[in-house]
C-alpha cells in the first residue's frame, strides 16, 4: 500500500510515496472456534507498538504498518499466550497469520481455594489434603495446608507444613513471612527474624510485603522492628496512608512522641477526609 505525501521544498511541490505493509490473520481455539476479543500486539525492535482485537469470526487486520521485523503477540483471557517474530513486506502480500491458542490449564485447587476464600478453613484443609494425597507432586499444597492450620490456630501443624513447603519449593516471600509470623506468635523472636532476614530485599518491589512485615512485628509487640520495615515500605511508596498510620502507632508505642506527631500529621495531609485522618487527629489531641 502506498500513500502520497506532499512536501514543499524551495517553493516546489514534491510528491513522495510512503509504502506501508498490511497484515491479517485468524485466532482460534485448538478445536477451531474463534477467540473473539483476543488482543493482537505488534512491537518493533525500536519499541513502536500497534494493537488490534479479534472479531467474532476470529479475524483481525492491521493496516499502515511499517515494513520490517516485528514481534507479534496473541493474548486472551483463559488461554496461554503466544509470541512470534515476523518480517512484513510492503511490496508483496503478507500471508495470513493463523494462530491457535491452548486453554490455560485449570488449577486443581479451584474448589479448595474457594472454600478458603469463604473462611471455611476446615473444609478447605480437607480438600487440599485430598489433592496432595492424590497428586504428591503438587508441592504448593503444603503452604496452602499450612495456611489452613494457621487460620485454625494450630500453630505446630502450620509450622510443620510451612517448613515442608520450604523444603519442597523455592523460599518465596510468602512462605518466609508466614514462618516468621508463626514463630513470632509462639514467642520465638530470634527464629522469626531469621526467616525475615532470608528475604532478598533488593529484589522486593512490592511495598505491601514490607508493610505486612511491619504490621506483623507491631502486632507481636516489637515496635523497633515494625518501624524499620514500615519505613522500608514508605521508601517504595511514600504516599501509603496505611503505612504512615501504622508507623505513627509504632512510634507512639515506642515512646517517640515527636516522630509520632510528624507521622500522624502526614496521614492528615495525605487524606484529610479519611477515617485514618480522623483517628490521627484524635491521637494528636491526646499527645499534645
Amino acid at each position: 500500500m502506498a500513500i502520497l505525501i506532499v512536501m514543499v521544498s524551495g517553493g516546489r511541490l514534491e510528491l513522495q510515496a510512503k509504502i506501508w505493509a498490511r497484515v491479517n490473520g485468524i485466532v482460534t481455539t485448538e478445536d477451531g472456534k474463534p477467540i473473539e476479543g483476543a488482543r493482537v500486539v505488534l512491537v518493533s525492535p525500536d519499541g513502536e507498538k500497534m494493537e488490534t482485537t479479534v472479531d467474532s469470526k476470529g479475524n483481525w487486520r492491521l493496516l499502515n504498518v511499517r515494513p520490517g521485523s516485528w514481534s507479534i503477540g496473541f493474548l486472551a483471557k483463559g488461554f496461554e499466550p503466544k509470541n512470534y517474530n515476523i518480517e512484513l513486506s510492503a511490496i508483496r502480500d503478507n500471508p495470513p497469520v493463523k494462530v491457535t491458542l491452548a486453554r490455560t490449564p485449570e488449577s486443581p485447587f479451584i474448589t479448595a481455594d474457594a472454600l478458603y476464600g469463604e473462611h471455611k478453613y476446615q473444609e478447605a484443609l480437607q480438600e487440599y489434603q485430598r489433592i496432595l494425597d492424590c497428586q504428591p507432586q503438587l508441592v504448593e499444597a503444603y503452604a496452602k495446608i499450612g495456611l489452613c492450620y494457621y487460620r485454625l490456630d494450630d500453630l505446630d501443624k502450620a509450622l510443620a507444613f510451612f517448613q515442608k513447603a520450604l523444603e519442597k519449593t523455592a523460599a518465596t516471600p510468602d512462605i518466609l513471612i508466614n514462618l516468621a509470623a508463626i514463630h513470632l506468635q509462639k514467642g520465638n523472636l530470634e527464629q522469626g527474624v531469621q526467616y525475615i532476614k532470608q528475604l532478598d530485599e533488593k529484589s522486593i518491589t512490592d511495598p505491601s510485603l514490607f508493610y505486612n512485615i511491619g504490621v506483623l512485628f507491631f502486632k507481636e509487640g516489637h515496635a523497633d522492628l515494625a518501624i524499620e520495615y514500615l519505613q522500608k515500605c514508605l521508601a517504595l511508596n511514600a504516599s501509603s496512608l496505611e503505612a504512615h498510620y501504622q508507623l505513627g502507632l509504632a512510634y507512639l508505642n515506642n515512646g517517640n512522641k515527636e516522630e509520632a506527631r510528624k507521622t500522624f500529621q502526614k496521614v492528615i495531609e495525605l487524606k484529610p477526609e479519611s477515617e485514618k485522618a480522623t483517628f490521627a487527629k484524635k491521637i494528636l489531641e491526646e499527645i499534645k
